[in-house]
């Protein structure tokens, strides 16, 4: 159902969302049976009406989860190891994208998730042109899609997995911060907490976006750490043990 869903809010037909149009179908049908027009009448009307509720809900409820269902689980031991630069890990993604001065919501993007010498953290996915029957993908979107973050911005990382429709895969769920500048005359600068969903199709790769995100968490907490000063050589004095110059000794016989 969420697929389904995704596709038909995502996808245009004549310059509108599809669901926009099933939308009208459905008021249109229910006050054609209003008005006697259709058979069935005020039950025609009534049932359109809650079809229409449902479905609106429906999508609602779906967005507000990138269309995706997460169920976190308990995370797997696994030993911190970031990934080389040129590791690019096959992912699906879902969550808040960005590209030059666009940004919008996708579900289950293919791309590769990889981490760059700097310790920034990269989910490449690219948009690909879509047609089902006279809907259409709209062509604003096509292209690529980025997500950048850095270790000091992530809040925290679930361990699961995510569903997609039928499809259910391994899941990383990653709440980080992003900056969203000011667009507008009446906008301003704002920091916000963002989920991006990461699934693989295997276990082996969710363990290694996790074992090099658990790589940064770890050197973030040493940095955190206060450093204790040095201590101060300790007296000789103090210890009992004081050297005494044979010159200024002398016999008491």
């Amino acid at each position: 159902m969420s697929q389904l869903i995704y596709h038909l809010d995502r996808m245009l037909l004549a310059g509108a969302p599809t669901v926009r149009w099933m939308d009208g179908l459905l008021l249109l049908i229910g006050a054609l049976g209003a008005l006697g027009l259709l058979p069935g009448g005020y039950f025609t009307a009534g049932l359109c009406l809650i079809l229409l509720i449902s479905f609106i809900w429906l999508r609602r409820r779906w967005r507000s989860r990138d269309y995706v269902q997460f169920r976190e689980e308990t995370a797997p031991d696994v030993a911190p190891l970031a990934l080389e630069p040129s590791d690019s890990v096959p992912i699906r993604a879902s969550g808040y994208f960005s590209v030059e001065e666009k940004s919008e919501r996708f579900t289950w993007l293919q791309g590769y998730f990889r981490t760059f010498a700097t310790r920034e953290h990269a989910v490449i996915c690219l948009v690909q042109p879509k047609r089902f029957l006279l809907a259409e993908w709209p062509e604003r979107d096509v292209g690529m899609w980025y997500v950048f973050f850095f270790p000091k911005s992530v809040r925290d990382i679930r361990y699961g997995t995510v569903s997609f429709g039928r499809t259910t895969q391994p899941c990383l769920a990653i709440d980080h911060e992003i900056h969203i500048p000011k667009r507008g005359r009446f906008s301003r600068d704002r920091t916000v907490l963002e989920t991006v969903f990461l699934a693989s199709p295997t276990e082996e790769d969710t363990r290694r976006i996790l074992a090099d995100l658990l790589h940064d968490t770890r050197d973030t907490e040493e940095e955190k750490r206060p450093q204790q000063p040095p201590k101060p050589p300790a007296h000789p004095a103090r210890n009992g043990h004081v050297k005494i110059p044979m010159g200024a000794t002398r016999r008491l016989d």
